[in-house]
């Protein structure tokens, strides 16, 4: 996991030089990034972790404190040939704003990239499949939060 940190000790402009409104955090916020990636040598970049999932659910990230967070991720199945085209993987994200989980089917042999607002939980698993077969896919996850923010207040947003 790779961490960047930034603390506003003052009253800061979080979008730079911006023509829009500016947003800003009081000096006791703090905003912080982690990514959760995977590690090659001589790799840079989106590199993502590798998983095996089956039709059981399988549970990719929770989020369990409180902090306002916009979170982007990546997903990609691999595709073996064998039976490929009656199975697709299912991928499940609930957020503070969703009562159900948001469902996404990727096609096997494909990738997608999401973006949200305040995810707690991100989950897949394979369609049309006995449990006893698995398969591969990757995952990369890049969550941007701020600490002590409030997400009512406009000049405490992240």
């Amino acid at each position: 996991m790779i961490r960047n940190y930034s603390f506003k000790s003052e009253l800061t402009d979080l979008r730079g030089q911006s023509t829009s409104d500016s947003r800003t955090l009081p000096a006791k916020h703090f905003v912080e990034t982690h990514t959760y990636q995977g590690f090659g040598e001589n790799e840079t970049g989106n590199i993502p972790i590798t998983f095996l999932v089956t039709s059981d659910e399988s549970i990719l990230f929770e989020d369990f404190t409180e902090n306002h967070n916009k979170t982007f991720f990546q997903i990609r199945t691999f595709s073996t040939g064998e039976i490929d085209g009656q199975v697709s993987l299912l991928v499940n994200v609930t957020t503070d704003d969703s009562e159900e989980p948001l469902e996404y089917t990727i096609p096997l042999s494909q990738a997608r990239s999401f973006q949200f607002e305040n995810v707690r939980r991100i989950s897949v698993q394979l369609t049309t499949l006995p449990s006893s077969f698995q398969r591969e896919i990757s995952f990369y996850l890049q969550k941007t939060f701020c600490i002590s923010c409030s997400e009512g207040e406009m000049n405490n947003e992240l």
